[in-house]
This record gives structure tokens, C-alpha cells and sequence, in this order.
């Protein structure tokens, strides 16, 4: 059998190259923070200024049930529920967690909002567009009158709906409790204009959440360039 052998340099080429690498990966580490520390600075203004903009006092005040109707989806067999989208499983599929997979019919289409009922997550809100399936572990929002579709997600999430859910073995939330939730109600013209400082604000959130990820990659496949080089010795016959 073949005996493979490791070139080993001289003591003093090992520190230096330990020294080299473990500078990098300080680096890399430093980065992570600062990256870490502007996304958390940036999700705490957004957060300060949806509560500001859900905060005021408004003349008008319904339970949540009277604003839009809530209706939970219908089941779907997890046998046809696909990881992937395809030519066949086309629409999304949202459960009480958000997007479960892919599945080949539809049940609602539009800009619609939904409350996961069912799950750790029950109370989370989501945002669905075009033609997708809801299971009955989502519950679909329809508006009962004219609604700003960006405001109406921005106000329930900001309600925080995840405390009305029941606590036990599986933790649930009951479309009647959620049904009888007051929310102020400002104008169409002001939900128009809040739904739309909000969604830039996450727009920017999100941005620089996707910009950490890329740039930490970066700099990790940097790290993984010269430590290969660094490692790569010919061996001296």
C-alpha cells in the first residue's frame, strides 16, 4: 500500500503562518460584529418607528374581526406538498410557519396577508402575492372594506398576536380571540402612507441582512484562499 506523506515546514514558517491566519480570522470575527451590530441598530429604528406610527390615538378603534375577515385555509396532504417548485407544483404553500413547499393548485390569489395559527410560531404575519395555497394552519385576512395592504401586515404585526396564543403541548391561536382584538383604524390615506414607510424601512433591513450574509461569505472563502495557499507546500525530494 501507498504511503502518502505531508510536507512539514520548519518551525519558523509554522508561526508565521499560524500568526497570518489567526490575524484573519480576527479580522473575520471583528467584521461579523460590526456587520451584526449595524443590522440590530437598523432593526431597532424600524421598530421604534412602527410603534410611533401604530402608537397615536385614532377616532376610530374595531375589534379585528369587524376590519377584515379571518378564515383559516383548507388541508392539504403532505405527500403533495414539493421541497421545490417545478412546472408541476407551481404555487407556493403556506402553513402556520410561513412557505411549507410547493404544490401543484391554488386556493387564494392577490395581495394577501396572513396569521399562522398553529405551531412555536402561531401569531407570525406573512405576506403572500398572486396565486397560492393556504393550509388550514394560516389563517387568510380579507379586508371588509377599502384597506392599505402594506399597512394592514405592518398593524398585525405590530400587534403582537403571538400573545393571544393558548399555551399547552401544541401551542395554537383561536381565530375568535384574534377576532375581537382592537385596532385603531386611521385613514385610507394615511395606511397608504405609513404601509409605505414601513415597507422601506424593511426593504433596508432586509437589504443589509442579505448584505451581511454575502459579504461574511466573502470574506470566509478569502480566509479559505490563503490558508490553502499558506498550507500548499512542494516537498523537496
Amino acid at each position: 500500500m501507498r504511503k502518502f506523506t505531508v510536507p512539514v515546514p520548519p518551525p519558523e514558517v509554522q508561526r508565521e503562518i499560524v500568526r497570518i491566519l489567526d490575524h484573519f480570522t480576527e479580522l473575520e470575527a471583528e467584521l461579523e460584529a460590526e456587520l451584526e451590530a449595524e443590522l440590530e441598530a437598523r432593526r431597532l429604528q424600524y421598530a421604534h418607528y412602527r410603534f410611533s406610527l401604530f402608537s397615536g390615538s385614532r377616532e376610530r378603534v374595531v375589534p379585528l374581526g369587524e376590519l377584515v375577515e379571518l378564515k383559516a385555509g383548507k388541508f392539504i396532504a403532505a405527500a403533495e406538498i414539493s421541497a421545490e417548485r417545478d412546472d408541476k407544483n407551481a404555487y407556493p404553500c403556506f402553513g402556520g410557519n410561513g412557505v411549507r413547499g410547493f404544490v401543484h393548485t391554488w386556493s387564494h390569489e392577490g395581495d394577501r396577508v396572513l396569521i399562522g395559527r398553529q405551531g412555536a410560531l402561531s401569531g407570525n404575519v406573512r405576506r403572500a402575492n398572486g396565486r397560492f395555497y393556504a393550509t388550514e394552519h394560516a389563517v387568510v385576512a380579507t379586508p371588509r372594506e377599502a384597506l392599505d395592504t402594506s399597512w394592514l401586515f405592518h398593524a398585525l404585526t405590530a400587534m403582537n398576536l403571538n400573545q393571544y396564543v393558548s399555551k399547552g403541548a401544541q401551542p395554537g391561536l383561536a381565530v375568535s380571540t384574534i377576532n375581537a382584538v382592537p385596532v385603531e383604524v386611521p385613514t385610507l390615506q394615511e395606511q397608504i402612507a405609513i404601509g409605505e414607510t414601513l415597507d422601506t424601512f424593511e426593504a433596508l433591513v432586509n437589504d443589509l441582512s442579505i448584505g451581511l450574509s454575502a459579504e461574511l461569505a466573502a470574506r470566509r472563502k478569502q480566509y479559505e484562499y490563503y490558508r490553502d495557499r499558506l498550507l500548499t507546500f512542494e516537498e523537496q525530494v
